[in-house]
């Protein structure tokens, strides 16, 4: 039952990155009235105050944060206290009816963001999902035939694609750098505490580490698959009681394979919840590797190596200084540096 489980959880994050959409609507209202871009944001919890300690960072012509939706006003109303935004919502819906409001940020807990962004896209407002985009695939692709019949950008809120040192590592990939890329290893691992503030971990609908961190080693996997989820996933693992009964995915090492037109391809990842894990990536191919060095999810620093016969090599380390916080942040952001 553990392996069904694994792999139906595996096989769902595959389904989610691969279906990644960005249709940007035609025109771009508050550039063509010289404003910043207005933001909404639905939920009034920790990740949430992250992307508007973000957004606050960048330069005041380009973003501002204008309304809050929660549940409830009192939370609303909290969160906007805190964080300096004008206008509080009861209710997700007033949020994205709000006509001050040009796109959306949906920051609910994970079980909520499908339903959330359907409100959005329904109001006709761009919208940027906090991953997971959906609980599942069939929910993942609703959203996107319902963005597209809108003719409204849909964007998973995959942060460690921007990082300048994974697109470098893209760009080296696709040029052929390493040749043809035959095998990727990549991991992500930290020791979580479900009975304490990790509590969400063993939330028995949204919980476990396949919702938890599995998403980024599969996004640096399909990096190199060209974003072909793969037709054989085989994975094994451990388990945890969930809250309220049941059980949830707590450790998963899976190899994955059958990557469309690059059959030569197959992968290996490794999440876990129970310890810190060395979080790199491995990108081996017939010339040499490409190595994203840790922290691979927020990653500076990235090793080509250009093989010289079985026992040598040509190295070159490429550096990618991130951001300083932000003066005045209302809080650190929580990155490494």
């Amino acid at each position: 039952s553990t392996i069904v489980l694994v792999t139906h959880v595996c096989v769902c994050v595959c389904m989610l990155l691969s279906l990644l959409l960005v249709a940007a609507s035609n025109d771009d209202a508050a550039c063509a009235a010289g404003r910043p871009i207005r933001w909404g944001i639905m939920g009034s919890g920790l990740i949430s105050s992250d992307f508007v300690g973000a957004l606050k960072a960048l330069p005041a012509d380009e973003a501002k944060v204008i309304a809050v939706g929660a549940r409830s006003l009192e939370a609303a109303q909290a969160f906007a206290t805190s964080l300096g935004v004008p206008k509080a919502h009861a209710g997700y819906e007033a949020l994205a009816n709000d006509p001050d409001v040009d796109v959306v940020y949906v920051g609910t807990v994970a079980q909520t963001h499908a339903d959330c962004a359907r409100i959005a896209l329904a109001a006709g407002k761009p919208v940027l999902v906090e991953k997971p985009l959906a609980m599942n695939g069939e929910e993942a692709a609703e959203l996107v035939a319902l963005a597209k019949s809108r003719g409204l950008f849909l964007l998973e809120g995959m942060w460690t694609r921007f990082f300048p040192a994974v697109v470098k590592a893209r760009e080296l990939l696709e040029a052929g750098a390493i040749g043809e890329v035959v095998a990727v290893s990549a991991d992500f691992g930290w020791p979580a505490d479900p009975d304490g503030e990790h509590g969400r971990t063993v939330d028995p609908v949204s919980g476990g580490v396949g919702m938890d961190v599995a998403m980024y080693p599969v996004a640096h996997v399909l990096l190199a698959a060209g974003a072909t989820p793969p037709a054989s996933v085989v994975a094994t693992g451990s388990t945890r009681p969930a809250a309220g009964g049941g059980r949830v995915d707590w450790s998963v090492a899976a190899g994955l394979s059958g990557f469309g037109d690059r059959p030569a391809l197959s992968a290996t990842v490794l999440c876990t919840l129970d310890a810190s894990t060395p979080e790199e990536v491995v990108y081996t191919g017939k010339k040499g590797t490409l190595r994203l060095h840790r922290p691979a999810h927020t990653p500076s620093r990235l090793t080509l190596s250009i093989a010289e016969g079985r026992e040598a090599s040509t190295d070159e380390t490429l550096e990618f200084a991130l951001p300083p916080v932000p003066a005045g942040a209302t809080r650190p952001l929580r990155c490494p540096g």
